[in-house]
């Protein structure tokens, strides 16, 4: 069963609450005991309806006891469920904050749908749990002082039925810890379903042209995997309605025995009897709320459990020199980038390891430089290199040795987030934000930059600075991106296979026309291409294969 000082739920309540808690617990207690007290109002209501009538003090009593309840009440499950939900969004803003700190290598290598479903998963089942949380602890503050009135009455009494309860919820748990047991296999199952639906949303295109296919993933992936989901799924489920049903059942069980056995074993007289079912029957459906209670927090565990993993993970994989712009959510103020002049490697190396550390693939680099104001072409076949080139030399990945300096100091001593900001980059797989992130430009200079891509007639920004459509072809997504990268106007552009959608005609625009342009005004540019007709615009052809720069007849350059 679960540990409650290990509860992650109960830590994250605890921590958010702070002081307010301790007028949670007082207000949890008070609220029992004045629903425990509009319990004994009616006992004695039924006792003066047998007298002389009920007396206006017992109903005005009453009244005050459930009104100061419902107060209460109110409070705290209002309060609970605020708490919980402050909670977890700032866990899981917490959470979206440090992914920005991941490596680039360790940010691939993170389950993208696992990140995802914690991110967002669960969400209301933590709230409900919050309320149902001091509703229960309510409802057992109350029990006790239902047990205490019945001492009054019965000490025997009251132990029989201390007894029964206690057999009753003790086996009513042993049947929830089987089903927390059939849980993970369950999720597992989930998980596994959820892929195969994946396939078959991210690979249509190919089903829609193959019927094969279709019935392959459908026969051998999605109906196999929603029948094990589903059988796991009903097998929680049964051993969970079972739990509830005993309960239930054992409930009136109680009621039954004191009503029948009581009596004749114990000599306890009518009256003492009604007063012990009444406190009973009071009692039982609090009893209800707290063992409803405790599948739904094994629930709500599960989930914080694995947001905690996946914070933990990340947190493992974060760049140390970013934890300080995590803490301030990236509000720090922006790096003073240095005034680029060249960047220099020698004997740097970087290879990618799999999950047993053996090396699958890896680049080497004996000699390279880039000065300001040149624009350099990088051209080999697919797996030589280039792009990871790229992200090297950008500091998304960082050399595994050698020597990398800019401007003719280690970068280093620069430092990784300013010498990061040095680069803009259009990447193959480019992202376009719903609005110009991190820019500063007036509408004119945004009409002349769409204009220069020949897209001002798709895209343009609404009054909120947003572009009003990003439903574009893939030429026009990415000269939208191409103009974003323009606009941030930094020294050294990156371009991985940027023209590879484009038109012929725009193709032509980019190489001989923009390139250059761009090198007139004094930015330096390093690009990856195929396009060996317009190298001659190119200061210098490098070719890579196999992860090393080569010469033109193959040999390592």
């Amino acid at each position: 069963m679960l540990q409650l000082k290990q509860s992650h739920f109960l830590t994250l309540l605890r921590e958010q609450a702070g002081s307010e808690g301790n007028r949670l617990m007082a207000a949890c207690i008070a609220s029992g005991v004045m629903q425990g007290l509009a319990v004994f109002t009616v006992l004695q209501g039924l006792e003066q309806l047998s007298g002389d009538g009920i007396r206006f003090h017992t109903f005005l009593a009453f009244l005050v006891c459930i009104g100061t309840f419902y107060v209460l009440f109110k409070y705290i499950t209002g309060r609970a469920a605020l708490i919980a939900l402050r909670g977890v969004m700032e866990w899981r803003m917490r959470i979206a904050t440090k992914l920005r700190s991941i490596a680039l290598l360790e940010y691939r290598r993170l389950n993208a749908e696992q990140v995802q479903a914690a991110l967002l998963d669960g969400r209301e089942m933590v709230v409900e749990a919050a309320r149902m949380l001091m509703a229960s602890a309510a409802n057992s503050v109350m029990i006790l002082v239902a047990f205490a009135k019945m001492l009054t009455v019965s000490v025997p009494g009251t132990v029989g039925v201390v007894l029964l309860m206690t057999l009753g919820l003790w086996t009513f748990l042993r049947l929830i810890g089987s089903v927390q047991a059939l849980m993970g296999p369950a999720r597992e199952a989930d998980m596994q379903f959820s892929s195969s639906l994946r396939d078959l949303q991210e690979g249509l295109l190919q089903l829609k042209l193959h019927k094969p296919k279709t019935t392959d993933l459908f026969g051998s992936q999605i109906i196999p995997g929603l029948e094990r989901a589903s059988q796991a799924r009903e097998a929680t489920e049964r051993r969970h309605a079972l739990g509830i049903s005993f309960f239930a059942m054992f409930n009136l069980l109680i009621l039954g025995l004191i009503l029948f056995l009581m009596p004749g074993f114990m000599g306890l007289s009518a009256t003492d009897t009604s007063t012990l079912l009444v406190l009973c029957m009071f009692s039982l459906s609090p009893m209800m709320s707290l063992v409803g209670f405790v599948p739904l927090l094994t629930k709500v565990e599960m989930s914080l459990q694995e947001l905690t993993h996946m914070e933990e993970e990340i947190d493992a994989r974060a760049e140390a020199f970013e934890r300080e712009a995590v803490a301030m959510r990236w509000q720090h103020p922006d790096p003073v980038v240095p005034e680029f002049a060249s960047i220099t490697m020698r004997d740097v190396c970087f290879d990618y390891l799999d999950g047993q550390g053996v090396r699958t693939f890896g680049i080497r680099v004996d000699d390279f430089h880039l000065v300001r104001g040149e624009l350099v072409f990088i051209r080999g076949g697919n797996g030589s290199g280039k792009s990871t080139f790229m992200h090297l030399l950008s500091g998304l990945l960082m050399p595994q040795g050698g020597a990398w300096a800019l401007n003719g100091a280690p970068v280093a001593d620069v430092g990784m987030e300013a010498y990061r900001n040095l680069f803009t980059i259009v990447p193959t797989d480019y992202h376009l934000f719903a609005r110009p992130l991190g820019l500063d430009v007036s509408p004119r200079r945004m009409e002349k930059v769409l204009r220069t891509m020949r897209i001002e007639s798709k895209v343009r920004l609404d009054g909120d600075g947003m572009f009003l459509t990003l439903e574009l072809s893939a030429g026009q997504r990415k000269r939208l991106a191409l103009a974003c990268a323009l606009l941030e106007e930094r020294s050294v552009y990156l371009f991985d296979e940027v023209a590879a959608d484009f038109d012929p005609q725009f193709r032509r625009f980019f190489y001989e026309e923009l390139l250059p342009g761009l090198k007139g005004e004094g930015a330096t540019i390093l690009a990856i291409s195929h396009d060996d007709r317009y190298f001659h615009v190119a200061d210098r052809v490098l070719t890579m294969r196999e992860g090393v720069f080569v010469d033109s007849d193959g040999e390592d350059a």
